[in-house]
């Protein structure tokens, strides 16, 4: 027989046991979870058990062993010489198996199983390309000279595009209808594609399509992890050990538990249209977020973590990004208004040419395929991107008034009719360099003010240039280089030079703090205060990466919680801080990864807001998006295409997981953090 008797023993009575809506045998099956002491005893002890042929898993139980007769030897023999070292989460992102040889039985294994998707996700047609408006006819041919940790270079790309040059069409098609559960058991489980919760309105239960789980009889499962009210997916054939509810998936259709046993003997339970209700033993209907307490108050889901389970692999981890795909249609509702509440300012790069993007590598293929951001049918689309995600400014990448950032920018975005419904500001890249890429001496002013007179010139007229308290703002980046403090870059007195000579009283944001000892804390930074007085109006972070923190397999938001929070928030508790936060990341210069999807990113922008606001002096609450299209980096929140080629099929979840939060931020008029407490139902269930 190819498959250990004990492990098909072991999976199948699990599953019975815990197959009854009393919950009787809940108990036996928490005894059986991932990682218990005494695994090898009970394996024996439960496979020596008959299974009864009254159990009313019995059909079950035989499509489950109709499923596993089905298994090749080859790809049992793989899963078994997998090491459990390597049935990690960093196995169970799909990149990381093709990085690491030691997961490649695993990607054998897998990539043989059925992968047709139970909710098919429509996507936008490739039906006509987008059309250049006003662009110019001459398309400069320079590229951004090299800066500091994030630089354009002329490294070729190492990932040849096999994909068609012709451009999708701009406008992509509505999202699919959310589906209903039935509420009966399913009387089969199979080898199928999974579906799980993404959000949660009220009590209604909105499904998306999941990733296509592979091998094993995968089932869904959120428990409340009871901390900060998100929950987390666990599966153990379609109960859950420890909270809340389960999902299963048979061959046509996603089905609910109509009831499990859950903590304090409480039950979830499902109505006839599928709406979720928390009963307590007297029928009354609560809902116990965070404390189980907090009654009346609105069920919000996010599912961090899937388990798989396979024949020989009972309970370990296999996959471990949440059941999220690419949807390549528009998230639906209304857009979030950019003017009031939180503001995303999102950092924009005008430096791609139409079909020649091959100076550097990238990891992930944009929806609108290799566009020219000289383009005002681009700008367009881009701009209407922003207004759905809640975008409230762009941070224009510029280098100088005759680099090709700046001719793309007046070329396409300026162009685009769409222009006033957004603010832009300028990011200045050069605070160091001089307008041929070169180093220049940062004691020498006469090149800054020559560039930033440009901007005033050019752009501080604009109706659309974006002010804070009345004031023009300027983002220098890096301003922290070490290089320019050697070469006598003094912030306090060009900051005032600034000022003086270009006639504005410019709102200064500095790029400032970071892991060197001289910028991990105000106190020690030269640029920070001066004589007692704060130097710039406010300081940000473009983007907190370093190579050598990054632990392999770890997601950007796991990243910036460990290694950038201590920072922020040190300088955030002395001088106001618009922190950056970024999905994911993954250069063209070999650097580590960070893995991002939605789930991930909701809990970055979570933590935070939690971040103190001091001296703000009137600015709003401010987040710097780390990027809408710095495709070069990995860091985009732009869409991209679907394809299976990508590292990343994240699609509009990234715009759409900001434009949720900030709605939620925007209703309640102050963000639940963590310490916080609870207010009673008199202030309306928020927490200020």
């Amino acid at each position: 027989m190819r498959l250990s008797s004990n492990t098909v023993l072991l999976s199948l009575l699990t599953f019975i046991c815990c197959h009854n809506d009393d919950g009787s045998n809940f108990a036996e099956a928490s005894k059986l979870r991932r990682g218990s002491a005494k695994r090898n005893e009970e394996i024996e002890d439960i496979s020596s058990s008959p299974i009864p042929e009254d159990s009313s898993a019995t059909e079950t139980t035989r499509s489950l062993l109709s499923y596993y007769s089905t298994l090749t030897d080859a790809e049992i023999l793989a899963l078994k010489k997998t090491p459990p070292s390597l049935q990690s989460s960093k196995c169970g992102n799909s990149m990381f198996r093709k990085q690491h040889p030691g997961c490649k039985t695993i990607e054998e294994a897998l990539t043989k199983a059925p992968s047709e998707p139970l909710f098919s996700s429509p996507t936008a047609s490739p039906t006509q390309p987008l059309t250049t408006t006003n662009g110019p006819t001459d398309v400069p041919s320079q590229s951004p000279p090299p800066k500091p940790t994030r630089e354009p270079s002329t490294q070729p790309s190492t990932r040849p595009s096999t994909r068609p040059s012709t451009q999708p069409s701009i406008s992509p098609s509505t999202m699919a209808p959310s589906t209903s559960f039935p509420t009966e058991s399913p009387t089969r489980v199979q080898d199928r594609p999974l579906n799980c919760i993404q959000t949660v309105k009220g009590n209604e239960l909105t499904i998306r399509s999941g990733i296509n789980f592979r091998k094993g009889d995968v089932h869904c499962l959120i428990s409340d992890n009871g901390d900060d009210g998100d929950s987390e997916a666990e599966t153990y054939f379609g109960y859950t050990w420890t909270n809340q509810f389960g999902l299963f998936s048979n061959n046509t259709s996603v089905w609910t538990v109509p009831s499990a046993i859950v903590s304090s003997f409480d039950r979830w339970t499902f109505q006839d249209d599928g709406n979720l209700v928390l009963r307590d033993g007297s029928g009354k209907s609560i809902w116990t977020a965070r404390t189980h307490g907090n009654r009346g108050a609105k069920l919000k889901v996010s599912v961090e973590q899937v388990w798989i389970e396979s024949n020989d692999n009972v309970g370990s981890t296999v996959w471990s990004q949440p059941p999220y795909i690419a949807t390549l249609a528009p998230f639906t509702g209304e857009y979030p208004d950019p003017s009031t509440g939180l503001q995303y300012y999102a950092y924009y790069y005008p430096w791609y040419l139409r079909d020649n993007w091959s100076r550097h590598g990238y990891q992930d293929e944009p929806l609108l395929g290799k566009y020219g951001t000289d383009e005002v049918a681009v700008a367009e689309q881009h701009i209407e991107w922003a207004l759905q995600t809640g975008i409230s400014s762009w941070i224009i990448s510029y280098w100088g008034p005759d680099h090709l950032t700046m001719k793309h920018f007046k070329a396409g975005m300026m162009n685009a009719p769409s222009l006033n419904k957004i603010n832009f500001c300028m990011l200045y890249e050069s605070v160091i360099l001089d307008d041929r890429g070169n180093w220049r001496d940062g004691s020498k002013e006469e090149a800054l003010y020559r560039d930033l007179k440009v901007i005033v010139d050019e752009f501080f007229d604009h109706p659309s240039y974006l002010k804070i308290n009345g004031r023009p703002v300027i983002i220098f980046y890096i301003t922290r280089s070490r290089m320019a403090y050697d070469e006598g870059f003094d912030g306090p007195s060009v900051i005032a030079n600034m000022r003086r000579r270009l006639g504005h009283d410019i709102y200064f944001i500095a790029d400032e703090p970071f892991f060197d000892w001289d910028n991990k804390s105000p106190e020690d930074n030269g640029n920070a205060f001066k004589d007692g007085k704060q130097v710039f109006d406010a300081y940000t972070t473009y983007n907190m990466f370093r190579n050598s923190v990054v632990r392999q397999g770890e997601t950007a938001t796991d990243y910036q919680m460990r290694e950038a929070m201590p920072i922020w928030k040190r300088w955030a508790e002395q001088l106001p801080l618009f922190p950056n936060v970024m999905p994911q990341y993954y250069d063209f210069r070999g650097h580590k990864p960070l893995l991002g999807n939605s789930a991930d990113f909701m809990k970055q922008l979570r933590e935070v807001a939690c971040l103190p606001q001091t001296n703000f002096d009137g600015a709003p609450h401010i987040m710097m998006i780390t990027s809408f299209n710095e495709w070069w980096e990995g860091t985009q929140i732009e869409p991209e295409d679907g394809s299976p080629d990508n590292w990343n099929n994240y699609g509009f979840q990234f715009m759409e997981t900001l434009a949720t939060f900030k709605k939620e931020m925007d209703s309640l008029g102050a963000y639940w953090c963590p310490e916080d407490t609870i207010v009673e139902e008199a202030d309306n269930g928020k927490r200020g």
